[in-house]
């Protein structure tokens, strides 16, 4: 069951091949790739639609669920979504469009997507983590209850290089979980 979920600000829905344009236009800025571990640089229309088809399927199968995040007056600003790890953990990611940075955007779409993961599938444990570089998305993870656990040395597709990683974990996730480096081949979290 993958139909989407409402926060106060935003309403999330599984992307669809008609978002695939304002996705590519969002991640023409570098610093959108530069902060996931999935997403290439340089990022062409080609991968957004290759990231929609991928968790379209991943879904189906249960093993990933994305969400695009719509403001009502800014249209979509975003994504977030759960990647299955092991037993009942789930992955957290996200990301937002650089004008909407520092809103709270993020806190209040990941928040909702726990919710809803809660809600639909009763998971309660969650992993997440950050690059180094980046404490805005450890301040998310902090806001939202997650506790850091150490880091990991992960690669970044978009810098295509080694990368420290800050990970988390969230409601009893065990710390070996979040510190294991997954395999995300293909996609953008």
């Amino acid at each position: 069951m993958n139909r989407g979920f409402e926060t106060e600000r935003l309403s999330a829905r599984p992307p669809s091949p008609d978002d695939a344009q304002v996705i590519h236009a969002h991640f023409q800025d570098k610093e959108i790739a530069w902060n996931l571990a999935r997403a290439p640089w340089p990022y062409a229309l080609e991968d957004a639609q290759n990231w929609i088809g991928a968790v379209a399927d991943a879904a189906r199968e249960g093993k990933e669920y994305a969400f695009v995040l719509h403001h009502k007056e800014h249209g979509l600003i975003g994504s977030t979504g759960m990647v299955h790890i092991k037993e009942d953990i789930w992955e957290i990611g996200y990301w937002v469009a650089k004008p909407y940075w520092g809103q709270g955007f993020v806190t209040e779409a990941a928040r909702g997507l726990m919710d809803w993961a809660k809600d639909t599938h009763g998971v309660t444990r969650f992993i997440s983590g950050h690059i180094e570089d980046n404490d805005a998305s450890g301040a998310v993870l902090r806001k939202l209850g997650f506790e850091a656990v150490g880091t990991h040395r992960m690669h970044v597709r978009a810098r295509n290089e080694e990368i420290t990683g800050v990970r988390y974990v969230y409601g009893g996730a065990p710390a070996e979980v979040a510190l294991k480096v997954p395999d995300y081949s293909g996609g953008h979290g």
